[in-house]
């Protein structure tokens, strides 16, 4: 058989199809796909419309399919993502014809290869939510476009009719591919041929008149803003962080890359340069991203990888653009290359099949009935959202023999939930979301001070603790006021060291009415932490004396004498204010490092107490510890 080019576009497409149906009836559904399935359970469209699409703040046509598709298939998995991956191949496909028409076989060729595997574009292809679809509408969009610009004397009502349906779909599937729908027709104002900007008009017309029905939706949606509840706006660095993603983090993708695109350089010919095509491409990847990082800082936090799919290919054409035609032989050597070293890096740097195919709540679900089969009595206490784990949990036939976390309203009703319950219990399960409280842990150690083990999974983590006293613990810096020994604090004040009163040890520290802020304990961040995922807790314990109301334990991080980061427990979220109180009760605080940007430049960590209302009280065994993390805690977008 004579070696083709399109023998090796289906050798791309045979490879994308394995990569994406690998053990496909184990892919888990994620949160965003249970809350638009949650959302297709209505009794008429426009009940789906109110109270499933303009909630969203997505456009409606996907959520309006999966209400369909739903009637017809059910809540499974499989069933529910196939669409998905079949437009997932698709897009890899439309890729390749779009650069084969702009540029040449082999740059079409070298840009399917990259996308149909790295993992940004696998791991959406096995996800119905509108961005694999939203990138197929796309490239199909962009195809039939290229087609009316380049060949107008050809089939131009049929590409036209193509043209302007894909578009609409894209309006109708995501704000970024509706915004980059509109990008591609003001585009071919500067590329048209001048004697058929009417009917291009005309063809833009069309496409309006088609999602006349959603404007009162989209106005709907507008106004609601974007998801900066969650969605932090984007450090300067984000561009930068994205591109490693594209290249799934690894050195291994980004070398065979780096002198494809060197080799391209020397070897191109200035005539064969396409310059508009090279500028088209580098607008249409940047002009969304810059719209959406402005936006994102000035108005509403919206930027996210995800919602740069919809263009992302046209980086590879900027990076392969200039590339010139090769052999086949050459084009199957380069392609398998390509093919071998992002397979290696999906599979093995990035573990997709690992860290994607396990989902948190379906896995600390099943760590929840394992723990409770081999010991009833255990006290279990589950951080998860609730529709998610009572489906999960109907799955696995189990009751909900667990305590939910959001039951506690404070940390002192947590505190004393435990303190009751760790007379009866032994044992202690976790199962925790990564947006759980990071000072539940440090909370739980008090009354269940051994971690017996804990499980990591991609958005989540599972903890089991036992009762049973640790052989040692270790401590960044520990002051018991039993001796001088400061640990990286400024100095304390030796005649503040006082008699301790029903507690443990000779001595306390006591804060005064007078005393604004306690000594600071300050080290730099690089000498204490072992990787960007770890925790930080502090704890005091204090003895709160008559008409106490409050103080504040606090913790920065600063670069340079700049503030990243500030965070502060006030006491009365541990401390009862009334004047009765009596008791040493301990105060905690945690940074969760895994959430701040720790790109700067020597990070100096300081912890105090801030009696900010001039309390007087007694305090004692200040600690800092180092807590591990979960390594893979955000690993579906970041590196692991």
């Amino acid at each position: 058989m004579k070696l083709t080019n399109t023998l090796i576009l289906l050798l791309i497409l045979l490879v994308a199809g394995i990569l994406r149906f690998w053990n496909f009836f184990a892919i888990p559904l994620t949160f965003d796909e249970f809350s638009a399935l949650f959302r297709t359970q209505f009794h008429s469209f426009s009940e789906l419309i109110e109270k499933g699409v303009k909630v969203d703040g997505h456009p409606a046509a996907i959520q309006v399919f999966l209400y369909y598709w739903v009637k017809i298939v059910g809540f499974n998995n499989w069933l529910i993502k196939l669409p998905f991956i079949i437009m997932g191949l698709g897009s890899v496909y439309f890729v390749y014809r779009i650069a084969k028409e702009w540029h040449n076989e082999t740059v079409g060729l070298l840009t399917a290869a990259v996308v149909s595997t790295i993992q940004f574009h696998v791991m959406y292809s096995q996800i119905a939510r509108p961005y694999i679809s939203g990138l197929f509408f796309s490239m199909v969009m962009v195809f039939y476009w290229t087609k009316l610009i380049k060949e107008p004397q050809i089939k131009w009502i049929r590409n036209t009719i193509l043209y302007v349906l894909s578009a609409s779909l894209c309006a109708y599937n995501h704000h970024f591919s509706l915004l980059f729908a509109a990008l591609v027709w003001l585009s071919g104002l500067f590329f048209l041929n001048r004697k058929l900007v009417g009917k291009y008009l005309l063809a833009g017309f069309l496409i309006f008149i088609l999602y006349i029905p959603h404007l009162p939706i989209f106005f709907y949606q507008l106004s609601i803003g974007g998801v900066e509840g969650w969605l932090g706006k984007p450090e300067p660095d984000f561009i930068i962080n994205f591109i490693h993603y594209l290249l799934n983090y690894s050195l291994f993708s980004l070398i065979p890359i780096v002198c494809l695109v060197i080799w391209g350089v020397f070897s191109t010919k200035t005539k064969s340069f396409r310059i508009r095509y090279f500028l088209l491409s580098l607008s249409w990847f940047l002009i969304p991203f810059l719209i959406a990082y402005y936006y994102s800082i000035y108005v509403n936090s919206v930027l996210q990888f995800s919602v740069l799919i919809f263009s992302f290919p046209f980086l590879f054409l900027v990076l392969f653009g200039h590339i010139p035609p090769q052999s086949a032989k050459v084009n199957l050597g380069l392609v398998i290359l390509i093919l071998a070293v992002n397979t290696f890096s999906l599979v093995k740097e990035r573990r997709h099949y690992q860290v994607f195919y396990q989902s948190p709540h379906e896995q600390l679900v099943i760590d929840f009935k394992k723990v409770t089969e081999s010991n009833p009595n255990t006290l279990s206490i589950l951080d998860l959202e609730p529709d998610i784990t009572r489906y999960y949990l109907k799955e696995q036939a189990l009751d909900s023999n667990f305590v939910w976390y959001q039951s506690f309203t404070k940390e002192s009703d947590f505190v004393n939930f435990l303190a009751k319950q760790s007379q009866q219990s032994e044992t202690l399960y976790l199962g925790c979301l990564s947006n759980n409280n990071p000072m539940t842990v440090p909370i739980i150690k008090d009354f269940y001070p051994t971690l017996v083990w804990q499980k990591n999974y991609a958005g989540g983590t599972g903890y089991l603790f036992s009762k049973k006293e640790p052989s040692e613990k270790a401590f960044i810096s520990k002051v018991d006021f039993e001796t001088n020994r400061v640990d990286y604090f400024s100095p304390f004040t030796i005649e503040k060291f006082v008699d301790s009163i029903r507690f443990s040890g000779n001595k306390s520290y006591v804060i005064d009415r007078l005393t604004e802020w306690s000594p600071v304990f300050s080290r730099p961040l690089d000498e204490i932490i072992r990787n960007e995922n770890n925790f930080i807790d502090v704890s005091v314990k204090v003895l709160a004396e008559n008409n106490f109301t409050d103080a504040t334990l606090a913790a920065s991080l600063e670069s340079n004498d700049t503030s990243i980061y500030w965070g502060g427990t006030r006491f009365s979220q541990f401390i009862a204010t009334d004047s009765s109180n009596t008791k040493w009760q301990t105060v905690h605080l945690s940074i969760k490092l895994s959430d701040i940007n720790q790109n700067q430049a020597n990070i100096l960590l300081k912890v105090y107490i801030w009696n900010n209302r001039k309390q007087q009280f007694l305090i004692d065994d200040f600690t800092i510890q180092l807590r591990n993390g979960n390594p893979i805690i955000y690993g579906l977008l970041e590196k692991i």
